[in-house]
């Protein structure tokens, strides 16, 4: 992927592989009921003067939704899920994914029609750490880029477990030989000087 993010620093060997972030239309979700704000003040002081500062509440409001909306971020890497929220702060939440148990995807009529949902995955173990991906578009997508992603994290985690695994057992061999040849050592020495007596 050619897009880069200066808020995230990558592991060695970790590639970004989707990133994305709410659908824009986001924004009409708080662009339309907030039209009623210059509506009521028109109704309540009957003036030009309201009219214009009710029109100016609508399109700072509508300013601040799209700003909001855009700098949130979401990436899947072959190692993390990061989902990035904030204008002037910044919250990142990272999940490792061989630690997600559970994917979901959630889509409402809307969202079935004109193909954008919600997909959100959940941490194993103690930890229970959920994680949602808000409004994307092709969400079936990006449950299945993150599926594969999981599983190829898991046969990794599994690999380098057996291959730990079988090391440790390498060390106990080796431990278990040495002690046997320090038993074996120490029998010939006791022979050879009760040989002596």
């Amino acid at each position: 992927m050619a897009e880069s993010f200066e808020w995230m620093s990558l592991d060695p060997n970790e590639e970004v592989v989707w990133t994305g972030r709410p659908r824009l239309h986001v924004v009409l979700w708080v662009a339309v009921p907030a039209l009623a704000v210059p509506g009521v003040l028109v109704v309540v002081w009957q003036t030009l003067l309201a009219a214009f500062v009710g029109m100016l509440a609508w399109v700072t409001i509508t300013a601040l939704a799209y700003v909001f909306v855009t700098n949130i971020d979401y990436v899947v890497s072959t190692k993390y899920v990061y989902a990035k929220r904030g204008v002037l702060g910044r919250s990142v939440t990272q999940l490792g994914l061989h630690n997600i148990q559970d994917t979901t995807l959630s889509q409402g009529i809307f969202g079935t029609y004109s193909g954008y949902g919600t997909v959100s995955f959940s941490t194993a173990g103690g930890e229970g750490t959920t994680l949602s991906f808000h409004v994307v578009d092709d969400p079936s997508s990006v449950q299945s880029a993150i599926d594969r992603q999981v599983r190829e994290a898991r046969t990794v985690a599994n690999v380098v477990e057996s291959h730990h695994a079988r090391g440790g057992v390498d060390d106990l061999l080796s431990e278990l030989r040495a002690t046997r040849e320090a038993a074996h050592r120490i029998d010939q020495a006791l022979a050879q000087g009760g040989d002596r007596s």
